[in-house]
């Protein structure tokens, strides 16, 4: 039913966006009406998706699966010309989300903010995740059978914060169009994409230490520079398919804290990473009204330390998502124009 509905929210306006009216005023970048910016409207999106902090560490014989209490979460996006501003919240009502009882209690939510240019792309985000349990339990407890209490990591909390720095080498490719929506693709357009990606997270086990008990606690930044093709193919210059893909490699530091009641051990490390991403997507991009659907995908692995411990983080991700733009109004317009009249960013 949850896919089901993913899917309506996608497509059913498409029959009423493909009657819309085209009086509005469109603005026209240079050249040859590839790319038509929408800097007169104020662009609001909401975003259904399954993306989710997930964990995973792989050893010679042991594997840990570490999931929320979240199939999906819910996205408010704002954005005006250049600048996008997001919020991330897990909606409990929506089917599974609320499944507390076998999987326990889990808070998650986030933001993220971005700059969007003709050729460079900003972004910048924070998630925080708070209470997992372990997916494959029946791995450790051979009594465990579906439908019983999954292990449970209620104290385990995940907080992330990352930064995106992209350059888009054909200003006839537009990277806002299927990102932030804030431009339309009116023809058919790839690019070129180097990007670099650094990212600190923190996954801290805060569970109270009693007796022998142990929690650890680490630290990581990862550095990572990829390049990759993106391409949009239009249709009646309002209907698209998007396609990309980029490997990059990189560096991850990672400090560790094993705590006891009588001591705590610092272990540090440094090792190669090496990351994919890709996303397919198709979905409506009109004068006001705008809906679509894709999927992401992306796998990171690095070995931890001089140990056979390889930690893994990857993920696919399905989204769909559903916006408007309204009028920007003046007091809004003359000040930001202002901004980049001064700052020459035309």
């Amino acid at each position: 039913m949850l896919k089901l509905n993913l899917f309506l929210l996608a497509f059913a306006p498409l029959y009423l966006f493909a009657q819309e009216k085209q009086s509005d005023t469109i603005n026209i970048h240079p050249p040859q009406k590839w790319v038509q910016s929408m800097n007169n409207y104020i662009t609001l999106k909401l975003t259904q998706s399954s993306d989710v902090e997930t964990l995973g560490v792989e050893t010679g014989t042991n594997s840990i699966q570490l999931s929320p209490n979240s199939k999906s979460t819910t996205s408010l996006a704002f954005g005006y010309r250049f600048i996008t501003y997001s919020l991330k919240y897990t909606a409990k009502f929506l089917p599974g989300n609320d499944d507390d009882d076998t999987r326990g209690k889990t808070k998650s939510g986030g933001m993220g903010f971005g700059f969007n240019f003709n050729h460079w792309q900003q972004f910048l985000s924070f998630s925080k995740t708070t209470g997992y349990y372990l997916e494959n339990t029946a791995d450790y407890d051979p009594d465990w059978e579906n439908g019983k209490p999954y292990i449970q990591f209620p104290n385990l909390v995940y907080k992330n914060y990352e930064g995106i720095t992209a350059y888009n080498f054909n200003p006839n490719f537009s990277v806002s169009a299927i990102a932030t929506q804030s431009t339309r693709q009116l023809k058919s357009a790839g690019s070129f994409i180097p990007h670099a990606l650094y990212r600190y997270y923190i996954i801290d086990d805060q569970s109270p230490i009693t007796g022998t008990s142990q929690t650890q606690k680490s630290d990581n930044f990862e550095f990572l520079v990829g390049a990759g093709y993106y391409y949009t193919y239009v249709l009646r210059q309002s209907f698209y398919v998007s396609l990309g893909l980029t490997p990059a490699a990189g560096i991850v530091i990672s400090h560790l804290d094993t705590r006891s009641a009588d001591e705590t051990i610092h272990t540090k490390s440094q090792n190669a990473i090496f990351r994919i991403d890709g996303r397919a997507g198709l979905g409506y991009n009109g004068q006001r009204f705008f809906s679509g659907a894709y999927m992401k995908f992306s796998g990171s692995s690095f070995q931890q330390g001089s140990t056979t411990a390889i930690t893994e983080d990857n993920r696919v991700i399905v989204q769909v998502f559903l916006g408007y733009r309204l009028n920007a109004p003046k007091w809004m317009r003359e000040p930001v124009q202002a901004v980049i009249d001064k700052a020459s960013f035309k």
